[in-house]
């Protein structure tokens, strides 16, 4: 009986160290300048951005399918007065988490799918080829303008009490 207890809880070590193992998260970091802008250049795909828990720019995927993912290039870098993000290579069921620190600027270009911004504080200047863009999470008063725009798609602002749907969508905000 102690015997089989024993490969029983064996068994089930290994098999929660298989389960560590088998996450295949990357994740690319930079410490920017805080005063400079961000300006994120992103390929299709679906993406959140956040608040940093500190002030770093991270991007972080899971690369457990191979094959989605072999192609994706991340680039993040500083210098000439604005940091900058390159996301591009994936095709099909990428989803990626862009951290930022909490008071940034953003400047985000995207090529389709889908984009949701969370409680990130400062300007925003964000367009979408095709696809969502949910920035929900957005309260006017933590900008002093946005711009937000979809050529093909919808744009859910429900704090600004605006939601738009079909062909050449936007909306300007100026507090």
């Amino acid at each position: 009986m102690k015997r089989l207890l024993l490969f029983l809880l064996a068994l089930s070590s290994l098999l929660t160290w298989g389960q560590t193992q088998a996450s295949h998260e990357r994740r690319y970091e930079l410490r920017p300048d805080p005063n400079w802008p961000l300006e994120i250049d992103l390929g299709s795909g679906d993406y959140r951005i956040v608040a940093s828990a500190s002030d770093s720019i991270a991007v972080i995927y899971d690369d457990s399918n191979a094959d989605a993912v072999r192609k994706v290039m991340v680039q993040i870098d500083s210098g000439h007065g604005q940091n900058h993000v390159k996301i591009a290579g994936a095709k099909a069921n990428f989803h990626a988490v862009i951290e930022v620190p909490r008071k940034t600027d953003l400047r985000v270009r995207m090529s389709s799918c889908g984009l949701s911004i969370g409680d990130v504080k400062g300007n925003k200047d964000i367009e979408i080829l095709a696809g969502n863009l949910d920035p929900n999470s957005q309260h006017p008063q933590d900008y002093a303008q946005a711009d937000f725009s979809v050529r093909i798609g919808d744009v859910y602002a429900t704090l600004s009490k605006t939601v738009k749907s079909g062909l050449w969508r936007s909306f300007t905000t100026i507090c």
